[in-house]
């Protein structure tokens, strides 16, 4: 890994976002690109300012980006890109990854609320939005080595060919284990598959040089029983794969990735691929 995005709005959980990502990109020697979005408020626009006046309130928004930029590269002594834009989120962050092909964007995420349960919160839009892995990182947490990953797995729906060697990237540059955690219905362990034997062994050959083994649970509460596995084996990072639902089926079924993103304890990493 060569390039990662670390976007922040200055908030508590994007200051956060962005010292986690500065550390580990000190760590594993990766450039970090900082993105940050700004728009002039609508209460701004209501006053009816003078152009000249909405120019300096942008130029003092961007100057202060410069300075965070700066002081960022100063303390963790790395290089530090700076991607300062405006309009659309999910429209510029695209752009951003495109312009400096990132291969990851990390976010923060603030502590669950009924609002985000309800209806997200913009990390967990942007997972299900963007093209690239995206990692959230809680309010709270603070950077600390990935030794330990569980990868909460669907075999029905998550392997594409290209999915196993994009988690052992991942796992090669924190030198890190897999626990691939499946959790299945009695209902369902009953219906035998064979093809989820041949998905394992692509799996298997995916992950080849990555020290990773299979775990099952029967349950019938996947995020709880996620979380529990989560608790138990002390895991570093969580790996989902975010998958998508119409306009009616998002109205009355939540993502198991976003409900996670926005109630974990520890990092959630969402890689995106083609089902």
């Amino acid at each position: 890994m060569n390039r990662i995005i670390v976007a922040t709005d200055y908030s508590a959980a994007g200051q956060n976002a962005m010292l986690y990502a500065a550390e580990a990109a000190a760590k594993h020697n990766i450039e970090l690109v900082l993105f940050h979005l700004y728009n002039i408020s609508i209460h701004a626009l209501n006053a009816r300012l003078s152009v000249e006046s909405m120019d300096s309130i942008f130029q003092k928004a961007k100057d202060n980006f410069e300075d965070s930029a700066y002081a960022l590269s100063q303390t963790f002594g790395i290089k530090v890109i700076r991607h300062f834009a405006s309009g659309d989120i999910y429209t510029e962050l695209s752009a951003c990854a495109e312009t400096w092909q990132a291969e990851m964007l990390v976010m923060g995420m603030s502590d669950k609320s009924l609002e985000q349960q309800l209806m997200g919160n913009t990390t967990t839009k942007v997972i299900h939005r963007l093209k690239i892995p995206v990692l959230a990182v809680p309010e709270n947490l603070h950077y600390t080595p990935v030794k330990n990953i569980l990868y909460a797995c669907d075999f029905d729906k998550d392997i594409s060919g290209e999915f196993p060697e994009k988690l052992r990237d991942f796992a090669s540059v924190f030198g890190a284990q897999i626990e691939i955690f499946t959790v299945e219905s009695a209902l369902k362990k009953l219906q035998t598959d064979d093809a989820v034997e041949e998905r394992k062994l692509n799996m298997d050959n995916g992950l080849e040089g990555i020290s990773h083994y299979y775990k099952n649970v029967l349950s019938d509460n996947v995020v709880a029983t996620i979380k529990d596995e989560i608790v138990n084996t002390e895991v570093d990072l969580l790996v989902m794969v975010p998958h998508k639902y119409g306009f009616w089926e998002s109205v009355i079924h939540r993502s198991k990735t976003s409900i996670m993103a926005s109630g974990s304890n520890i990092p959630l990493l969402s890689i995106p691929v083609d089902i």
